[in-house]
């Protein structure tokens, strides 16, 4: 792929690469990095990249690899020296409560209350869901992505659906 075709494709997808690190990370200043490093990766291996195929989800692959690379070496980093987390919520804007119709509060409630769900499952299916829901990708191209069977992403998006409903339930969001 020539620099001006990948030019081309990251202004086509960065959108939707960069909503994915956003929940892939759960707050902007780690997606900033995130999908910086995404890029800078997709410069680096454009010799593979084919615009024929599927660069959306090859880029998005490179997310998840950098990502999980990156909790790995937090999670190392951590058991050594204890770090402090700053706890962000991504996408609030909630400034002014009192100016939303009631409708809109609820929408938001919702889905905050969706998002903490998601946070509760194991990384694997967290990151099928964003694919799935977030960047709107079909299972075949999550499959490729992550290097999975499509049997095994139909499955944790199942589970992971479950499981979100059950915490719902179970946060009496009276979702059914």
């Amino acid at each position: 792929m020539t620099t001006d075709e990948l030019i081309n494709l990251i202004t086509e997808c960065e959108k939707h690469v960069y909503s994915f690190c956003c929940n892939l990370t759960g707050n902007r200043i780690e997606a900033d990095d995130l999908y910086q490093d995404t890029i800078l990766k997709a410069v680096e291996l454009r010799h593979r990249l084919d615009s024929s195929g599927n660069p959306k989800s090859y880029l998005m692959g490179i997310s998840v690899k950098i990502w999980q690379n990156q909790k790995k070496k937090y999670a190392i980093r951590n058991s050594i020296i204890q770090m402090e987390e700053l706890n962000e919520n991504l996408m609030e804007d909630v400034n002014d409560l009192s100016n939303q119709p009631e409708s809109e509060i609820i929408r938001k409630e919702t889905i905050n209350a969706v998002r903490e769900g998601i946070k509760q499952l194991p990384e694997k299916m967290q990151t099928v869901l964003y694919m799935y829901y977030t960047a709107e990708m079909p299972v075949e191209e999550i499959a490729k992505a992550l290097h999975i069977p499509k049997g095994t992403v139909k499955s944790r998006l199942h589970k992971g659906r479950k499981l979100i409903k059950e915490f719902l339930e179970v946060q009496d969001y009276g979702i059914s």
